[in-house]
This record gives C-alpha cells, structure tokens and sequence, in this order.
C-alpha cells in the first residue's frame, strides 16, 4: 500500500480505518496511484519520529502527495484545508476538513475524527 513513511504498522492500520479511503477525494474520486500514510506536518530531512503519530497522518493518493509538495497553489489549499500543517505550528491544535464529512475535524492519536469540542465523531456520523 505505501512506502516506509516512518508510521508504524499499527498506526498505518488506525489511519486506514479512520480515513478508509483517500481523505482528498474519496472513493469515487479523481485518486491515481496507490494510497499513502501522507504526514500532515512533514518529517523533514532529518526524519522527526515524534511526528510519527495517527494525528499526524492521512490517507491519500499517491499522486496527490507528490503533487502537493511541488504545487504552491495545491500546498496553499492543503494548509487551508488542514492536510498539511506549517512546522511551526501544532497538529493537535490544527482541524483536518473532511470531504465526505463535509466538515472540519481534530484527529487524534487513538484513530478517530473528533468535533470542534473534542467529541469523539461516531462511524455512522463519518460515513
């Protein structure tokens, strides 16, 4: 499914069960390549494993990851829309939106969406 992105086994299988499909454009949408475990804020060269966390990570298509990171206008929609955060800023404080949702969410470390309050968003409401 993906490169080695530094997320574990684990938290590869907590982010493909929360996102079940590419977070961008969903299961019937304009997805090329295969999936990957996309960090929202990046690990940089040096690999910062501490960024390695569920919070931190997405599930996209591989060909909207390597888009993102030679696109300015497709990085400035991303960091608008949560998908990638500053590194300078903190992901926990940053909310994700959602497509098939339709809204902004937290993530969290455990594999849920949470809402603005921190209330862990149920699979029936994310469907």
């Amino acid at each position: 499914m993906s490169k080695n992105t530094g997320f574990t086994k684990a938290q590869k299988i907590a982010i493909t069960a929360r996102d079940l499909d590419c977070v961008i454009h969903g299961a019937g949408g304009d997805c090329v390549g295969d999936l990957v475990h996309h960090h929202r804020k990046g690990r940089g060269h040096g690999g910062v494993k501490s960024r390695n966390r569920v919070a931190n990570g997405l599930l996209v298509c591989s060909r909207w990851n390597d888009l993102v990171e030679s696109m300015p206008d497709l990085a400035e929609q991303a960091r608008m829309n949560g998908w990638k955060v500053r590194s300078d800023l903190e992901i926990d404080t940053r909310p994700v939106y959602i497509p098939r949702i339709g809204r902004f969410v937290y993530l969290d470390d455990e594999g849920h969406y949470t809402d603005l309050q921190h209330n862990i968003i149920t699979s029936q409401e994310a469907a």
